[in-house]
């Protein structure tokens, strides 16, 4: 993607996600355990059922690369066949490119 930037002289843009791991659904029931400092000492047993991923999940990359994925599709994006976390956008002679890595964005158009 860097060799193919610097080919067509085209600008590289990033940015990272700060809220991506809040931002994905778990399609699995997972618990979690009482907070340190926000536990109830009248239930020392109770967890918690989480509804949504949250920041240390090992479900959190995956739904929040499902959520981008989605929402990149139905707006006409093209999964790439080698790399699936290329997706690309024509429009006429314009084109854009967004890669996911974790929660980076990186992306580059055309126009």
């Amino acid at each position: 993607m860097l060799a193919f930037t610097a080919h067509k002289n085209i600008k590289l843009f990033q940015m990272d996600v700060k809220s991506s791991f809040l931002n994905g659904y778990i399609e699995m029931e997972v618990y979690a355990k009482q907070p340190p400092d926000f536990e109830d000492h009248t239930l020392p047993d109770h967890v918690f059922k989480l509804k949504k991923s949250m920041y240390g999940l090992k479900q959190s990359l995956h739904a929040w690369y499902d959520k981008l994925s989605f929402f990149l599709l139905e707006n006409g994006f093209m999964r790439g066949k080698v790399d699936t976390t290329i997706f690309r956008r024509e429009v006429g002679k314009n084109f854009i490119i967004v890669w996911i890595h974790v929660d980076d964005i990186i992306f580059k158009a055309t126009n």
